[in-house]
């Protein structure tokens, strides 16, 4: 079945000129010829569907053709042109090329409303404005801006990351891309939720689920030291949702406080902002260096290749972070933070670990070794006593390991700093 065909003027890339074309849109494609008898068959008529019904491709090789699932259309006023018989719209397009904007005009306004309706229906995709209004800013990140959004329609609250396409190279195009498809890819209670994704020429939207408790880290700063069963209470929720993505082959790569978004319960944790995940095979090898200084695992700054475990060492930081009030490798020098990090010698010497179970404390060494090889999996880590209940004698601490919690202790403190830690770029 054809949806809509007619006569529309696009302008030559060459030339500059308008050039006359016959667009024939069949479901979400759009063919154009140059001239209306060159998507007819010898006799005229227009290609015939198949024994099931199902319409076919136009009969003759069309000269282009454009697929418009995911695709948006806008109409455009000229006024220069409209005085001359153009009236105009933009068919709006994302590839693994880049993103395109297809300026096409019709002979009315009539003709030009008609195109727009049924491109439309085509595209499946309508402007993010007829669908929210915007509300106050939530935060603020170089290129974007997170915002609430509410519904139209159902009067619901959601976040929504604005994102200035003009301002991206190439390469942080290409991990935007990565980010939606993880995204659209995940389900899981302690992942934060896509709702929709809007594209223009210039700005993307990023509609996700609005939680209440804003990021992890505004929870802890200011705060007194979690205990142990808090210091659980968030474990938990974040390793069970690393082993999911593990599970699908993702690394997040970049897991700190401000990447975890809170609800109302201190259990009530998401992960967030998947800007610089990368979907992995079981055992590939990673070699570029990101994250964020203060909570990347030492195998990444020593250049030498890493992989998903690397998620885990995150995590350890976030925990010993939450219990001591301070980073296990805390400097103004930013060249003494990466020494610390690939040497790995954590302290847990301080007053707030004494009171911590033998299980308690195995669980941190063990996501806090060195050596990614015997760093806990996330799978296992879900296994350990200290996360089932279960009793276990703990496991003996290894001299000969880097990571063994051996090292110089600090001053202890007895609340949160009131600025951020590190968070310079790997």
């Amino acid at each position: 079945m054809v949806e809509h065909e007619g006569y529309l003027y696009k302008r030559g890339s060459r030339t500059g000129f308008l050039t006359k074309r016959w667009y024939f849109l069949q479901q979400n494609f759009l063919y154009w010829y140059s001239k209306r008898e060159r998507a007819k068959g010898t006799d005229g008529a227009a290609a015939p569907g198949g024994r099931d019904g199902v319409s076919r491709a136009p009969h003759r090789h069309p000269q282009g053709v454009l697929f418009l699932e995911d695709s948006y259309v806008t109409q455009i006023s000229d006024p220069a042109l409209e005085t001359k018989g153009y009236f105009g719209l933009d068919v709006h397009t994302s590839s693994a090329h880049g993103d395109r904007t297809r300026t096409l005009f019709a002979a009315s306004r009539e003709q030009r409303d008609e195109w727009y309706a049924a491109l439309r229906r085509a595209c499946k995709a309508v402007p993010f404005e007829e669908v929210y209004n915007l509300g106050r800013e939530l935060g603020r990140g170089q290129f974007s801006v997170v915002r609430e959004a509410v519904h139209k329609e159902t009067a619901r609250r959601y976040a929504v990351k604005v994102i200035n396409k003009t301002k991206l190279k190439p390469s942080e195009r290409e991990l935007l891309r990565t980010e939606i498809a993880v995204l659209k890819l995940v389900q899981h209670p302690h992942i934060i939720r896509l709702e929709n994704v809007y594209e223009t020429g210039a700005t993307m939207f990023i509609v996700m689920e609005l939680l209440e408790g804003g990021e992890f880290f505004g929870r802890i700063v200011g705060r007194e030291r979690f205990s142990e069963e808090e210091a659980r209470t968030v474990a938990k929720p974040l390793i069970e949702s690393v082993a999911y993505l593990h599970s699908l082959g993702i690394v997040h790569r970049d897991i700190k406080p401000e990447n975890i978004l809170c609800g109302r319960r201190l259990q009530d944790l998401k992960i967030a902002d998947f800007g610089l995940s990368k979907l992995v095979y079981p055992d590939e090898v990673m070699t570029m260096p990101c994250g964020t200084l203060s909570y990347v695992a030492p195998e990444v700054l020593s250049m030498q290749g890493y992989g998903r475990q690397a998620d885990l060492w995150s995590v350890g930081v976030i925990l010993y972070l939450v219990v001591r009030g301070r980073l296990p490798f805390d400097s103004d020098d930013h060249s003494e933070v990466v020494r610390g990090i690939i040497e790995a010698r954590v302290s847990f010497n301080d007053a707030c670990w004494d009171s911590w179970s033998a299980n308690g404390l195995d669980f941190m060494r063990q996501l806090l070794k060195r050596d990614p090889k015997r760093r806990l999996t996330a799978r296992k880590a879900l296994q350990h006593p200290w996360l089932t209940g279960r009793r276990r004698p703990p496991a003996v601490a290894d001299s000969s390991d880097a990571a063994s919690g051996l090292g110089p202790s600090r001053p202890a403190d007895s609340a949160w700093p009131q600025s951020r830690p590190s968070a310079d770029d790997a």
